[in-house]
């Protein structure tokens, strides 16, 4: 009898943590075709224009084919190949003009007029991945496969900021005032990122560096992209099940939809109710309204 309650008690709480799951929530707008291995979209607000990196092919190739595009909100492409010669750009975040993007081993800023670029190598990078960037400039890039969190300065200082175990394969990161969302891949196998368990949200003071968990300590997916939803809550995705979700502000699942694998780092413009989401396997951005 102990036995079958220690089986049926974490797929209850499952239930439980799940039950609100809706997923007529979320409704296909429009898709674009066309990229090649997209893993971010950022929105610019100034200009009301997406920009999305490209990889083209494998996440820590360096062979100069990863590029960015320039696409408009309802999806037409202006610039598919806007800036070129990157090698397998992830995670990108604005900042007073310029686009950050993490590319492998490096950060790199362009300027949204010129596309002047300037690089800032990251030491000992093993895998970067998504780009935040703080109210006073301060970039913050995920290094994945090492559990640590990069940081390069106003003034370009480059360091590693934060290596923890406890931030569980760090991917998507978000800045809201004086905290860092951290949307984690899961506890990864040696040698692998298949997970012996999955992730879920963390939240980091930028002050003092402490970790803690937003909501339930459930696992809840591989994470990859994650946005604010505008009540106190996010928006997730989940790369491995191809998941959309919304993560309330208590921690539950407030609603999910199924996307397709290969769902990255997503953007969300709150004045549009849309929800931009790169389908990496696909080649394609798909829009939801929520």
């Amino acid at each position: 009898m102990r036995k079958s309650i220690k089986l049926f008690f974490p797929i209850f709480i499952l239930m439980i943590f799940f039950h609100h799951s809706d997923a007529k929530a979320f409704e296909k707008v429009w898709e674009t075709k066309g990229f090649h291995n997209p893993e971010s979209a950022v929105y610019d607000a100034k200009e009301s224009v997406l920009y999305v990196s490209n990889m083209d092919g494998e996440a820590l190739t360096k062979d100069g084919k990863g590029e960015i595009s320039k696409i408009s909100t309802d999806g037409k492409i202006i610039d598919i190949s806007w800036v070129k010669g990157m090698n397998a750009p992830k995670g990108v975040d604005i900042f007073q003009g310029n686009l950050y993007v993490s590319d492998i081993d490096r950060l790199v800023k362009i300027n949204l007029k010129t596309k002047a670029t300037k690089s800032f190598p990251i030491p000992n990078a093993k895998f970067l991945n998504d780009v935040a960037v703080d109210s006073v400039g301060n970039v913050y890039v995920s290094d994945m496969m090492d559990n640590s969190i990069h940081r390069v300065t106003k003034q370009g200082k480059v360091s590693v900021w934060l290596k923890d175990n406890k931030l569980e394969g760090p991917n998507g990161l978000l800045v809201i005032d004086d905290t860092l969302y951290v949307a984690s891949w899961g506890i990864m196998k040696k040698g692998s990122t298949a997970t012996s368990k999955m992730g879920n949200i963390k939240k980091v003071d930028i002050n003092n560096k402490t970790i803690s968990q937003f909501g339930s300590s459930i696992p809840i997916g591989n994470l990859d992209g994650i946005e604010a939803d505008g009540s106190g809550g996010f928006f997730i995705t989940d790369w491995i099940h191809g998941k959309l979700m919304q993560v309330s502000s208590n921690g539950a699942i407030k609603g999910h939809t199924f996307v397709g694998q290969g769902s990255a780092d997503l953007e969300y413009i709150d004045k549009k109710k849309l929800l931009i989401v790169p389908m990496m396997k696909d080649g394609v951005v798909r829009a939801f309204s929520y």
